[in-house]
């Protein structure tokens, strides 16, 4: 059976891109926002989902990061680095001169800022960088166009006015895909190469308001010689100036050292939940 996968945006997003190289075989479903899209794939009406977690210029994908703690039926099953090379797009017989406004998504719009403030062009926020093209192509007017992939463009039959509007040798988003938690199969959909990583770990937790709580969280990673490539603090939303911690860690839970680290999270800890454990990303897509 064909898996249906779900990415946020309009064809031509580089999410369907990422969503393409994870799902080689399957029906991609686009969907306009990223509560959407956890909403569909925990309700059945999809298998999978690929969403954009963090980008090496514009920082984490907070949005999703929220909404893996809200949909605890959900579980990261794979990542995937997809180099982000982005483009001004613009109706043919556009000028670069004509262009007065740039569309895309917030995340775009700050990794190119620097190229849009060097030439005279306000930034202006879609709901996807697909989206934005699809916006322009329709619009009609040469003093907008949109920041999105040259996939975009070709899609909507636009003109590509400039290219690697970020150093595309430092722009790089890291997606995840996503299943739910008691699906086996799906990801035995994603080809082999992709899932030939070593395992890591994504989970979130919560210390006690008490001196020194976060550093005695953490040092049985240290102790057990566990590496931790990333830590983001997001608000709980439990109450004011309350904060999670979102971790990503290099092992598996089920197995030592790790095993004994986590063991000695929860036991500091006032939550811990695990949000998935997966084949690292071995290489750029």
């Amino acid at each position: 059976m064909t898996p249906r996968v779900g990415y946020q945006g309009a064809p031509g997003a580089y999410s369907e891109e990422c969503a393409d190289a994870l799902f080689p075989v399957a029906e991609l479903v686009p969907i306009r926002t990223f509560p959407e899209v956890f909403a569909a794939l925990e309700g059945g009406n999809i298998d999978a989902a690929v969403v954009p977690v963090e980008n090496t210029l514009a920082g984490a994908v907070v949005d999703v990061y929220d909404l893996l703690r809200q949909h605890r039926e959900l579980s990261i099953a794979a990542e995937a680095i997809l180099p982000v090379r982005h483009c001004l797009v613009a109706i043919p017989g556009t000028k670069l001169e004509d262009v007065r406004v740039a569309r895309s998504h917030s995340q775009a719009l700050m990794q190119v800022e620097p190229w849009l403030r060097a030439h005279g062009i306000d930034a202006e926020i879609a709901y996807d960088t697909a989206g934005a093209a699809a916006e322009v192509a329709s619009g009609r007017d040469r003093r907008v166009a949109a920041v999105a992939s040259r996939r975009a463009a070709e899609h909507r039959g636009l003109a590509i006015l400039a290219e690697d509007l970020a150093p595309p040798d430092q722009n790089f988003t890291r997606f995840f895909a996503l299943t739910n938690r008691d699906d086996r199969s799906t990801s035995q959909a994603i080809p082999a190469k992709l899932r030939s990583g070593p395992p890591k770990t994504s989970l979130v937790f919560a210390v006690h308001d008490a001196p020194g709580a976060l550093v005695r969280a953490l040092q049985p990673f240290a102790t057990a010689g566990v590496n931790l490539a990333k830590i983001e603090s997001r608000p709980s939303r439990a109450q004011p100036w309350d904060y999670c911690f979102y971790v990503d860690l290099h092992g598996d839970p089920e197995t030592s050292p790790t095993k004994e680290a986590v063991a000695l999270l929860r036991l500091t800890a006032a939550w811990v939940e695990i949000l998935g454990t997966y084949p690292m990303a071995n290489g750029r897509l």
